[in-house]
C-alpha cells in the first residue's frame, strides 16, 4: 500500500520560492537594462538612476498582472464564443498596446523625477508588443523543434 504525504516539505518549499525570485530577478534585469537604453534613446530624461529602477520596478510589477490577467480574458473570450483568430489578434494588439501606454503615462505622471515624452510612450508601447510577439514566435519555434525531437 503506498502512502501519499500531505505535507509540502518546508526546505523543498523555501527552495522554489528563491528559484522563482531568482528567475523574476534575472527577468526585471533584463527588461530594465534593454528599457533603459531603448527609451534614452527615445528621449526618456531621469534625475538619477534610482528613479529609473524604481520606474521599471513600478511597471514590471502592475504591468506584469495585468497583462496576464487582460491576455486571460481575451483566452476565455476566444474559446467560449470562437472568436476568429484574426479578431483575437486585432484586440490583443489594442489592448496590450493601449495598457501599456496607459501605464507608462500614470508612472509618467506620478514621477516627478522621470520625464518621458509623448512620443516615447507611445513607441515603447508598440515596441513593447513587437518583442513580446518576436519572444512568443521564438519560443513556438523552439517548442515546435523540440516536440520534433522527441519523435
Amino acid at each position: 500500500m503506498v502512502k501519499i504525504k500531505n505535507k509540502i516539505p518546508f526546505f523543498e518549499l523555501i527552495s522554489l520560492i528563491l528559484f522563482l525570485f531568482f528567475l523574476l530577478g534575472i527577468a526585471f534585469i533584463l527588461f530594465t537594462v534593454i528599457g533603459i537604453g531603448f527609451l534614452s534613446f527615445l528621449g526618456f530624461e531621469y534625475n538619477s538612476f534610482k528613479s529609473v529602477i524604481f520606474f521599471f520596478i513600478l511597471y514590471f510589477c502592475i504591468g506584469t498582472p495585468v497583462d496576464f490577467v487582460c491576455t486571460s480574458v481575451l483566452d476565455v473570450i476566444r474559446y467560449t464564443n470562437r472568436l476568429p483568430y484574426r479578431v483575437y489578434k486585432v484586440l490583443e494588439v489594442l489592448f496590450d498596446v493601449s495598457l501599456t501606454f496607459i501605464l507608462v503615462n500614470i508612472i509618467d505622471i506620478f514621477m516627478k523625477s522621470i520625464t518621458i515624452p509623448l512620443s516615447t510612450e507611445v513607441l515603447f508601447s508598440l515596441m513593447s508588443y513587437a518583442f513580446s510577439q518576436c519572444l512568443d514566435f521564438f519560443d513556438k519555434d523552439n517548442k515546435n523543434n523540440n516536440d520534433s525531437d522527441n519523435l
